[in-house]
């Protein structure tokens, strides 16, 4: 296969973009006709627009989450029985039994007795249930802390290199059971080694022993481990974060960009349905964000009908601060920098209908600040409870468990640790208590809709509430 590396570099620069749009459209004036290098550009609307793409029908699908609903409702149904739903007339008493536990003032014990003699329930029937309420929908698996980078403020990059044993992996599958598994991590998942097996290993693990769980990759893709690992991903997303070599050095301190951008292209000839690049704008790229999109435009341009079927981009904003509003703040230099890159690639889409599909379909760039929204957050969205913290779990590489990854580099938020607790069933009925509280928005300095950026989540899910899962249109995706 022929990598083509184009000189972005050359691009930067004031109306770069510009002249590069209009050289698009020359190519493409006449493009039922037209060809590039050999290879007959299609004539039909949705390989040139991706109008009709599964990208846009399946990976941008919110409405995926709705597949969660029956799990939902069971685990609504359990607090209900347990006493802690907020119909329940001892809905105080079990607020303060959920705040003792999440600051270990109480034994699992004790909690038990205490919900045992308000329920009349025996302790068995106690355990079990939330036992029950531990497993999760959508498991994010953040399977080492080891990576081949060194990014700019990177989260983990102070971890201790932390890796979820391979042996430990089953048992905590059979007791999570996801219906869904984004395999990434702290580090980067492709340098996964742990008693002597790899990312290889993790992933015919996962297939071979529960092939009802759906899995997609997030990582750097700097490098491909041996298998057949992407014979059995539902997705795959390479954190490339840059337009150019010299960007991408700057952001991840090393020279890894062409093979990155060689890795990506093999994936692309791979069985994985959907392989995407992600894009975390920052003060360090947000100048290139334009031609970046115009420089993978033209690569999707001469890629294969499959390719550019399975290709997809997403941009989202570098970590918010867990307290910023919705509202667009024009004193922040990034935020009006951004606001106005923005505004220049929408200019240009409206003058072209090919690029402009391109965006809408193959990318979730319209998405970034919507109407008079900040563009570090998604839109806002009011919930009455965190329907996310009963169907998201995040899994670190060091065993400790949150309801959201936005929460892990506070170590108060944390729900639990089985791999490093005494009694494991003990820990995760603790874990399932603390969703408890989340749900009800007991974290007050992070739960509230001001900033939460999965509102859209339970938003849903309560507009949803009432809906028989069945008779909804929905894809058989299990991500969101």
């Amino acid at each position: 296969m022929t990598i083509i590396y184009w000189n972005t570099a050359a691009w930067v620069g004031n109306g770069a973009g510009g002249n590069l749009l209009r050289m698009h459209q020359e190519l493409y004036m006449d493009r039922k006709t037209q060809n590039i290098q050999g290879q007959k550009v299609e004539s039909d609307r949705t390989s040139q627009t991706g109008f009709l793409s599964s990208v846009h029908t399946v990976m941008r699908n919110k409405d995926r989450v709705l597949n969660h609903l029956p799990l939902a409702k069971r685990k609504v149904d359990i607090m209900k029985s347990l006493g802690f739903h907020e119909n329940c007339s001892n809905r105080q008493e079990s607020g303060r039994l959920l705040k003792a536990l999440k600051t270990e003032k109480i034994e699992i014990s004790d909690a038990i007795e205490v919900i045992h003699v308000s329920t009349g329930m025996s302790v068995d029937a106690i355990r079990k249930d939330l036992l029950f309420c531990y497993r999760t929908g959508l498991l994010e698996f953040h399977i080492t802390d080891v990576c081949d980078l060194q990014c700019i403020d990177c989260h983990y990059r102070q971890k201790d290199n932390a890796t979820i044993p391979f042996s430990s992996v089953s048992d905590y599958l059979k007791h999570l059971n996801p219906n869904a598994i984004t395999v990434t991590g702290g580090g980067e998942p492709n340098c996964y080694h742990s008693e002597g097996k790899d990312l290889n290993d993790l992933v015919l693990l996962i297939h071979d022993e529960f092939p009802h769980i759906q899995m997609g990759l997030i990582n750097n893709n700097t490098y491909l481990p041996d298998g057949k690992w992407y014979d059995f991903l539902s997705w795959q997303r390479t954190s490339l974060d840059a337009h150019d070599v010299l960007t991408y050095e700057k952001i991840k301190r090393k020279r890894k960009y062409n093979a990155c951008i060689e890795n990506i292209y093999h994936l692309l000839d791979s069985p994985i349905p959907h392989v995407g690049i992600g894009f975390l704008y920052r003060s360090e790229n947000i100048a290139g964000m334009e031609t970046f999109l115009l420089d993978w435009f033209e690569r999707w341009q001469k890629m294969n009908i499959a390719q550019k079927e399975k290709f997809n981009i997403q941009f989202r904003p570098i970590s918010p601060a867990i307290d910023r509003v919705f509202e667009y703040d024009p004193q922040n230099g990034l935020e009006r920098q951004t606001a106005a890159m923005v505004l220049q690639i929408k200019k240009h889409a409206r003058s072209h209908e090919i690029f402009n599909g391109f965006l809408k379909n193959q990318t979730n760039f319209y998405s970034i600040g919507t109407n008079s929204s900040s563009f570090f957050l998604h839109e806002r969205k009011p919930f009455v409870k965190c329907y996310n913290a009963l169907l998201h779990r995040v899994l670190r590489s060091d065993g400790n468990e949150y309801p959201d990854f936005l929460l892990c580099n506070d170590p108060s938020m944390s729900l639990g640790n089985v791999l490093a607790a005494k009694n494991a069933d003990d820990e995760r009925i603790r874990i399932a208590l603390g969703t408890f509280y989340f749900y009800h928005r007991l974290a007050e300095q992070y739960c509230h809709d001001e900033s939460c950026r999965q509102c859209w989540v339970s938003n849903l899910i309560e507009q949803h509430w009432d809906s028989d899962v069945n008779n909804l249109n929905i894809p058989d995706n299990y991500f969101f």
